[in-house]
């Protein structure tokens, strides 16, 4: 290259050097500090809302019945569309 050594914190292992170790020293506490204040909170806002959607009471709500086809009218529904279809096969063939 231009026989400039390119200074790096990073050795040719990619392992940090000791200047980027001493360079970090200074901000490692209050960096563990805000990382620990900024999960507790979020952690604490998860909790809080997990305890208020658990205490709430869902019995007013009405919810509207919906029938369920039994098994034997899904049957004959199937068997119906089915016999459509192959009265509309039947009559495509013909034309």
């Amino acid at each position: 290259m231009s026989g400039v050594e390119h200074s790096t914190y990073y050795d040719r292992r990619l392992r940090q050097s000791p200047a980027l170790i001493r360079a970090r020293r200074p901000y490692l506490a209050k960096n563990t500090v805000l990382g620990l204040t900024i999960a507790s909170f979020a952690m604490g806002v998860y909790a809080y809302t997990i305890h208020v959607v658990g205490q709430d009471d869902f019995e007013d709500v009405q919810v509207p019945a919906e029938s369920v086809p039994s098994v034997q009218q899904r049957v004959q529904q199937l068997q119906q569309q089915k016999q459509q279809l192959q009265e509309q096969t039947q009559a495509l063939g013909k034309k």
